[in-house]
C-alpha cells in the first residue's frame, strides 16, 4: 500500500481550491502555473504559502522572481486551470489579463488575487514551500473551483 501513487490517492481525499500563480520570467514574458497547495500562513504579518516541485521550470522561474501573484479561481475558470498546466508558450493565449503597476500579470475574473514579494523558499523532499509577503490583495464574491480525487468540482455555501 505504501507507494507514491497510493500516497497521492490518499492526499486526493482532501478537497482543495485551485489557484494560478503568475509572474514574469527572465525574458520578461508572463509565466503562469496552476497549484492546489495554497495556504494562508499569517495575518500579522500577512504571509501565504504554496508548493513548487524541484527540477521544474516553475521552480526555476519562481526562485528568480522577486514577486508573484496568487489568483484564486472561480467555478467558471476550470478551462483556465487546465490552460496553465499546458505548453508554457501557450498558457496566456486567450486569457483575459493585464499588467499591474509593478509589471505582474493579473488575471481577470478570479475570486481573489494577492500581490506578493518572495520571502523565502524552504526545501522539503521533492518540493519547495514558497512563502510570500502579501503586499496587496483584492477579492470578490462567487463560488470557488475545487479539486477532489483528480476531478474538478464546485463548493456551494
Amino acid at each position: 500500500m505504501s507507494s507514491p501513487l497510493n500516497l497521492r490517492h490518499a492526499f486526493g481525499r482532501f478537497p482543495t481550491g485551485i489557484a494560478v500563480i503568475t509572474t514574469i520570467d527572465e525574458q520578461g514574458n508572463p509565466y503562469g502555473l496552476t497549484i492546489n497547495s495554497f495556504v494562508s500562513v499569517s495575518l500579522e504579518p500577512p504571509v501565504l504559502s504554496w508548493n513548487v516541485m524541484h527540477n521544474s521550470r516553475a521552480h526555476e522561474v519562481i526562485s528568480r522572481a522577486k514577486s508573484f501573484m496568487v489568483h484564486i479561481l472561480s467555478s467558471e475558470q476550470q478551462a483556465l486551470s487546465k490552460r496553465m498546466t499546458g505548453p508554457i508558450d501557450q498558457r496566456f493565449d486567450g486569457v483575459s489579463y493585464r499588467f499591474n503597476e509593478i509589471g505582474l500579470p493579473v488575471i481577470d475574473g478570479c475570486l481573489a488575487a494577492f500581490v506578493c514579494d518572495l520571502r523565502s523558499m524552504i526545501s522539503i523532499g521533492d518540493h519547495d514551500i514558497v512563502l510570500g509577503d502579501i503586499q496587496d490583495y483584492d477579492y470578490q464574491h462567487g463560488e470557488p473551483l475545487v479539486y477532489w480525487q483528480g476531478n474538478y468540482g464546485r463548493a456551494v455555501a
